[in-house]
């Protein structure tokens, strides 16, 4: 059986197969009819509920709202979808997929499987096999250092921001937390201060690009914002550590290690953190993924 682990963020979406890694911009736009078809590439355009959709990078300029479950519940079939196809399964044989959801959802946790238990894309029905882990738990199966006794998963993603907690491999519950205070406060604050210097009503999407390249383009001059990027991820920083010392600090004190990965766990290198934290190997974004795939 192929099999295929799929970390859907609100930011990126993560893949890993067999022999191959990617990401791809989480990004989905409602294909609207043109004035005139002079040619244009229908890649990564698919239909879907009687709809077309452009999903992935090409659906940066105009892409829905990320943020909020219901985008997941509504849209991870043609996210899967496209990751299937960049990945070049064979959508014909068997396929088996691996995938998390933050704690923040796990409640709803029956209502995501049963959104993506079949896929109906292009007049192709795909019906998965699915095997579904709590985000974070793949960061804790792909980390190779020392893993005995109390060892914490901080999980910094686009929109949520997980902390989970092992002891001697097993998940502790009702010691881990998520919040939904992940890297998307650093984004939406860019957002408005690149609405409000330049009057440039930009997408989520479109900031979050401009937050990783570190520049925005004006009417063909490159602003460089470096600088108020940098101040943002350094304030971020020390929201993440409060956060963490406000809800768990005898936990942190006592922890065998302290994993920082996800997306965000960049903003926290170099900074000045305890002995027993450690990061997840780099890409950081893909610890998740990876973890799902050897465990599937």
């Amino acid at each position: 059986m192929q099999k295929i682990a799929i970390d859907i963020g609100y930011g990126d979406t993560k893949v890993v197969t067999k022999d191959q890694q990617f990401k791809f911009a989480s990004a989905i736009e409602k294909k609207r009819e043109a004035m005139a078809d002079y040619g244009s590439a229908q890649e990564d355009v698919y239909e879907y509920g009687g709809k077309k959709y452009t999903v992935g990078d090409k659906a940066l300029a105009n892409a829905v709202s990320t943020r909020g479950f219901n985008f997941l519940v509504k849209y991870s079939p043609l996210i899967i979808y496209h990751a299937i196809k960049k990945a070049g399964l064979n959508t014909k044989e068997p396929i088996h997929i691996v995938t998390g959801l933050s704690i923040v959802n796990w409640n709803e946790k029956e209502h995501f499987i049963e959104a993506i238990k079949t896929i109906n894309i292009n007049d192709e029905v795909i019906k998965p096999k699915i095997k579904l882990m709590a985000q974070g738990q793949g960061i804790f199966y792909d980390y190779k250092g020392d893993k005995n006794g109390i060892v914490c998963i901080v999980d910094i993603g686009y929109n949520t921001f997980d902390f989970l907690v092992f002891e001697d491999g097993d998940p502790r519950p009702d010691l881990s937390f998520a919040t939904k205070k992940g890297a998307n406060v650093v984004i939406t604050e860019l957002q408005t201060k690149i609405k409000k210097k330049f009057n440039a009503d930009i997408t989520e999407q479109m900031a979050k690009d401009i937050f990783t390249t570190g520049y925005f383009m004006n009417y063909g001059e490159k602003i460089d914002l470096t600088d108020e990027i940098e101040d943002a991820k350094i304030d971020y920083t020390d929201f993440i550590l409060d956060e963490m010392k406000s809800q768990r600090s005898d936990l942190l004190r006592s922890a065998t290690k302290v994993i920082f990965s996800g997306g965000g766990a960049y903003f926290l290198e170099g900074a000045k953190l305890p002995k027993n934290v450690d990061f997840s190997e780099k890409p950081y974004e893909f610890a998740n993924a990876r973890g799902y795939y050897e465990k599937g």
